[in-house]
């Protein structure tokens, strides 16, 4: 009865999510205190891109059920295209791959440039061209945060569908186990109110945690769905009588 994870997901839901992973820097990747150098700093906020990255790409293993068709946003690929090589530009610059960042930058800018409007662009594409005529610029200065209508999420605001996008690619980069996640998303849509439920609070958590803290949500989200998995065995095992 457990359901399985699969790649990809509907472009409304990566859209808000990856809009989400790329404000995060407001929360869960700004570095608490302030003698931290830059590499240290870059080496802090690191996963958060790659998770974006992951999402704008559609690779999140978590894929919910789609939206219902109204709920379509019409964003064109080559705009996701843009903002997947900008999280990997950014990625990449942090680890010291300095040929690979440059390249993502380059794939950035074309696919900017070609992108349908759907986003305020300018931010990025002013730090991209920075970055490419001075690569170091990501040690010393965060890359802009992406805004859709003016409007910049985090992990903890997102409904249900693309919290669970978040959480799946978070579970992807840290190892944790992405059925847990997809598990605690039908668990949500089993009840009567699913954003309210304990599953879509510990989702958001988990999202939107400090990396520091997020084994610590995710062993309390697995227990939860753990718990509910055995209830689900125990009533097949009724049947299997």
């Amino acid at each position: 009865m457990r359901a399985s994870t699969s790649a990809g997901s509907s472009t409304s839901e990566r859209w808000a999510a990856k809009s989400s992973c790329s404000s995060t820097r407001t929360r869960s990747l700004r570095p608490r205190t302030h003698d931290q150098g830059p590499r240290r700093r870059g080496r802090a906020q690191r996963g958060e891109y790659a998770v974006a990255s992951a999402i704008w790409a559609g690779e999140a293993p978590v894929d919910p059920a789609l939206p219902a068709a109204g709920d379509e946003i019409d964003t064109d690929d080559k705009l996701l295209d843009a903002l997947a090589a900008f999280g990997t530009t950014v990625t990449e610059s942090r680890r010291g791959h300095w040929t690979a960042a440059l390249d993502a930058a380059t794939e950035a800018e074309l696919a900017l440039e070609a992108a349908d409007d759907g986003i305020d662009r300018g931010p990025i594409a002013r730090w991209l061209a920075a970055f490419a005529a001075d690569p170091e610029l990501a040690e010393r200065s965060p890359p802009p945060t992406v805004a859709v209508d003016g409007d910049r999420p985090t992990p903890g605001e997102l409904p249900l569908p693309a919290a669970t996008i978040v959480a799946g690619a978070v579970a992807a980069t840290r190892g944790d186990d992405p059925e847990v996640v997809t598990d605690a998303l039908r668990f949500a849509r089993a009840a009567e109110h699913p954003e309210s439920t304990r599953y879509a609070t510990f989702l958001r958590d988990y999202a939107a945690a400090d990396p520091s803290q997020r084994s610590i949500v995710f062993e309390r989200l697995a227990g939860v769905v753990a718990r509910e998995r055995r209830k689900e065995d125990d009533v097949d095992g009724l049947f299997d009588r």
